[in-house]
């Protein structure tokens, strides 16, 4: 098994090394961001979880320079193909300056070849530049077997480990033509990795609090920002106008013992009695004050409710909150997981549909008026995790710098 190693090692090394000479030996410069700076970071599930851009506009305040704002567009399970096909409404929407690009991980796992994976991320760098904004490539982060995976399972994933390679070469062709910076994900990976420093989860897929600081860091120098120092301590913020007064219950079951959705009628007069349960958000710190280095911490502490079965019980949830207002005014009302309809004042705004949008808070922003006086804000949760805010703004992003 040692020889096997020691010569899967040595002919990764041949590979790397010829990729590398035959690729541009310098990425085109990129620029320190400013203030006025909108980044929009397009990815995966590695960008879903919404860790490094965090990080990034955490990193830039420390440092006393410009804070742009930094919106998370991943989707987790999406493929470059995807990505590109959802460029207009998860990117453009935002009219983003800079737009950074995680793709490679999915593609490699569905046998996506090197043309298709080429073609879509050609179609990302030409919408993107043609809206103006500096498009940053990240290399594809590497994929290492799962914790206990059998040899079989090890090996598969080390030849997909090996596949991203193929990707990051296309990755430095459609830099040198775009004129686009080069993050270095792959490469900072690959380096810690072969230092003994752990970087990914359990699943060998997601990067890990380590590998999300790489990607960060990755992503600094590739914006003139070499100099800036990653956080010592990660300190996610609580979202800005999260919703944190709930009363839930379990749907009622009807004679098929199935969960009765609400109709526009049954919305528009639900009114919670004793028997429902109260849900305050944040959620209280958990047992053994993890730090925002685990995942789960930072989404609590981002103001995700990640206690609704607990609380309420498994199947479908009724959520009910009053808004107050003074006077009428024009709002967002932004989702993340686990929110399958969203009512206000009786009136559906919407509707899942079993559509798989992405993990992350704001990655549905509807706009909404609400009503001077009391508003009725109904909710249909779906799993134990959700996010609800209502900003003022479409970009809430800008009260995170």
């Amino acid at each position: 098994m040692a020889a096997k190693r020691a010569g899967r090692v040595a002919v990764a090394a041949m590979v790397t090394a010829t990729a590398m000479a035959a690729e541009p030996a310098t990425p085109a410069p990129g620029r320190a961001p400013t203030a006025d700076d909108r980044i929009v970071a397009l990815g995966d599930s590695i960008t879903d979880g919404n860790t490094y851009p965090q990080i990034l506009m955490q990193a830039l305040r420390e440092a006393g320079r410009p804070v742009p704002v930094v919106v998370c567009a991943g989707v987790a399970s999406d493929t470059a193909a995807q990505m590109a096909a959802r460029f207009e409404q998860d990117v453009l929407r935002f009219q983003p300056t800079v737009v950074t690009v995680s793709a490679g991980t999915n593609d490699a796992h569905r046998g996506v070849t090197d043309e298709a994976y080429e073609a879509a991320l050609r179609a990302i760098c030409e919408r993107g530049r043609a809206a103006g904004a500096l498009m940053v490539l990240l290399t594809p982060c590497v994929i290492e077997p799962r914790e206990g995976a059998d040899e079989a399972a090890t090996q598969k994933a080390r030849e997909l480990d090996d596949r991203v390679l193929g990707f990051e070469k296309v990755v430095r062709r459609l830099a040198a033509e775009f004129a686009c910076p080069v993050a270095e994900c792959n490469r900072r990976m690959r380096e810690a990795r072969d230092r003994g420093v752990k970087i990914m989860a359990g699943d060998g897929i997601h990067p890990d609090y380590m590998g999300q600081s790489l990607m960060a860091r990755a992503i600094l120098d590739a914006l003139a920002c070499t100099e800036v120092a990653l956080p010592k301590e990660f300190q996610p913020r609580l979202f800005p106008d999260v919703v944190r007064s709930w009363r839930m219950r379990l749907a009622p079951l009807g004679e098929d013992k199935k969960p009765v959705r609400l109709t526009e009628a049954s919305a528009a007069t639900l009114d919670p009695d004793a028997a429902w349960v109260e849900y305050r958000l944040p959620d209280a710190v958990p047992a053994g004050a993890p730090g925002a280095d685990d995942w789960r911490e930072q989404c609590r502490r981002n103001g995700f409710g990640l206690q609704v079965q607990a609380a309420v019980g498994k199947g479908l949830v009724q959520a009910v909150a009053f808004l107050d207002e003074a006077a009428p005014r024009k709002a967002f009302i932004n989702t993340g997981i686990g929110v399958s309809t969203v009512w206000l004042n009786g009136r559906k705004l919407h509707e899942q549909g079993g559509r798989w949008t992405g993990y992350h808070a704001g990655k549905e922003r509807l706009p909404v008026e609400l009503a001077a006086g009391r508003n009725r804000l109904v909710l249909e949760v779906e799993g134990n995790d959700f996010f609800l805010s209502l900003t003022d703004t479409l970009v809430w992003e800008t009260a995170l710098r």
